[in-house]
Order: structure tokens, then C-alpha cells, then sequence
């Protein structure tokens, strides 16, 4: 599973970096490609001196770094010899499904994600994204509250996201507040999955019909149609940032037909604890995660190799 904006911070994956010679390998591998598109060092952005505490929230270079850190996640879990049957993103983890699935190369998925990333800084309206942890009903119980803001995904059934402008979002906080409703800004600062991105939408397109896009190697598990992906359009990438994630609806069509073991391999284990909350108490599937934000990567690591079944 691959997680999207809102879910990275300044020193994801240092201690890695520092110590696993093949992450070190795959982020370093990644680093060169980024270079020759935003000029500067993603290695120096992420690992010099900024604390974890900091906002990362400027998306030329949060974008690039959630695809190569989930990159370079995944090709170490893949040379422990975990191969996934399935791939599934939330957002901006999509793309980096579609790279991982070989549909689309390395350096065009981080072409893509840096382009993506100029397009909106460059055209779009800045906005907030507050993470809401209720029912969504909430939003037709209480209208006044949600006006001008947009449900941009839906995570577990006490879980969603909403985006809007500054002080719709600001409105909306200060009355969750009010009755006691738990509700956290998330660092995303542009209107993804929401008609505030659309300036960007013909400037995007023109950059995807220039991706030699091949045979999905293997299966996507797609959270914006809430099913298997046998093929990917061009098309699929700007529907991908532009519409609502349906996580939870997603993951409970999977465990329709049969049981999983869920790995997360986003750099705060979001998707994990998503999932943990949509299990069934019966169910046999397993939900584990690779790193967080905490800290104690190489423990992260050896706690998930003792995880998996035998």
C-alpha cells in the first residue's frame, strides 16, 4: 500500500538512509533522477537539520520525495523476498503503484509528480485539507458547518478528509471544536481531489499523453474506482488527483473475496492503522507497516519480518 500527501515529514526514513545499504541504494538511485528536475538534492532537503516537527509542505518537493521513499521502501521489502500480489494506492500513492507495476518507468512517474507539483504552486488557489475523525453523515447533519468545503477522501468508517479554503476550513475546525469533535490539519496546502484543481487539469493532461505507458506487471488495486485495475488510460492519472479516495470501500471489496496480508509501505504507517480499523473482528487478513514517523527504522523492519507469516 502506498500512501499519499499528508502522510510525509521532514527525516522520513534518515535512520534507513543511514543504515541499510539498499535503501541508501534505491533512495540515492532516485535522488539523481530528481535532481535533474527540481535542481537541488532531495537527500539534502529531506535529511539537513530540519526537524520532524517543521511543516513539509512544499509540494515540488514533497511529491517526489513520497514516490522514492515508497520506491525505495518497497524494492527493499521486495529484496527480502516479500513480492506483492497486489498493489494499491491512496492518491499521489497511485502513481507510484503504477512505476512499482512497471506501467509506467521510474523517471517518468517522478517527471510526472514534479510537473504535477509545478502545475499546482503555480495556478492553483492554496487550500487546507483537515483530517475529520467521525462518521461522514456528519457533513449532511451538520451543512452549515461543511458549506464550501469538499469531502476529498474517505478513510474508515470514523475517518475522512474534507479540503476547502483557509477560512472555510478555519470556520469548520473552530465548530468541530465546539462539540467536541477530534478534527487535524494535514500538511497539504492545494485542493487535489476537489474542482480547485482544475485550472491545472489541461496543463496536466498534456504532460500524461507524453507517458509511454505498458501492461500493468503486477495487479493494481485502484482506490479511486474501489476495484482491480486491468489496464491503465492516460486518462487515469488526472482522475486519480482529481476525485475523492474511497479507501474504506476499497479495502472492503478486497476482503470480499478473500484474506490479506495488508503492508504499508508509506512512510508514516497510515494506511496500516486505516486498515486496522476496517478489519473485521473474524478476519484473517493482517495489517502491518514498514516504517512512522517515530522513529526506530531498522526495528520497523525487523518487527515486520517476524510479523509475516511463515
Amino acid at each position: 500500500m502506498f500512501s499519499g500527501q499528508g502522510s510525509q515529514y521532514y527525516q522520513m526514513g534518515k535512520e534507513l538512509y543511514e543504515n541499510h545499504a539498499q535503501f541508501k541504494f534505491w533512495m540515492d538511485h532516485c535522488d539523481e533522477i530528481v535532481q535533474s528536475h527540481i535542481q537541488t538534492s532531495l537527500i539534502d532537503v529531506l535529511y539537513s537539520g530540519r526537524k520532524k516537527s517543521e511543516s513539509f509542505d512544499h509540494l515540488l518537493y514533497t511529491n517526489p520525495a513520497l514516490l522514492c521513499i515508497e520506491y525505495s521502501l518497497v524494492r527493499v521489502l521486495m529484496e527480502m523476498g516479500v513480492q506483492p500480489d497486489f498493489l494499491m494506492g491512496y492518491s499521489l500513492g497511485e502513481i507510484t503503484a503504477s512505476v512499482v507495476s512497471g506501467a509506467i518507468s521510474l523517471g517518468e512517474g517522478i517527471q510526472l509528480v514534479v510537473g504535477m507539483a509545478r502545475l499546482a504552486e503555480e495556478n492553483t488557489q492554496q487550500v487546507e485539507m483537515l483530517a475529520v475523525l467521525e462518521s461522514q453523515e456528519i457533513t449532511t447533519e451538520l451543512p452549515e458547518l461543511f458549506k464550501n468545503c469538499w469531502v476529498t477522501g474517505r478513510n474508515f468508517q470514523r475517518s475522512f478528509v474534507v479540503g476547502g479554503l483557509p477560512n472555510d476550513i478555519r470556520y469548520l475546525q473552530e465548530g468541530l471544536n465546539k462539540i467536541n469533535l477530534i478534527s487535524q490539519k494535514l500538511p497539504i496546502k492545494y485542493g487535489f481531489h476537489t474542482e480547485l484543481i482544475d485550472p491545472i487539469e489541461s496543463e496536466f493532461k498534456k504532460l500524461i499523453s507524453k507517458l509511454s505507458i505498458s501492461s500493468i506487471g503486477i495487479p493494481l488495486i485502484s482506490s479511486l474506482k474501489n476495484e482491480a485495475v486491468q489496464e491503465i488510460s492516460k486518462d487515469y492519472f488526472w482522475e486519480v488527483i482529481r476525485y475523492p479516495v474511497d479507501f474504506k470501500k476499497t479495502v472492503e471489496w478486497m476482503l470480499r473475496k478473500g484474506d490479506y496480508i495488508f503492508i504499508d509501505v508509506g512512510p508514516s504507517g497510515t494506511l496500516a492503522t486505516f486498515v486496522k480499523y476496517i478489519l473485521p473482528s473474524d478476519s484473517r487478513s493482517i495489517s502491518l507497516q514498514m516504517i512512522n514517523q517515530f522513529g526506530n527504522d531498522l526495528k520497523s523492519i525487523e518487527k515486520l519480518k517476524t510479523s509475516l507469516p511463515e
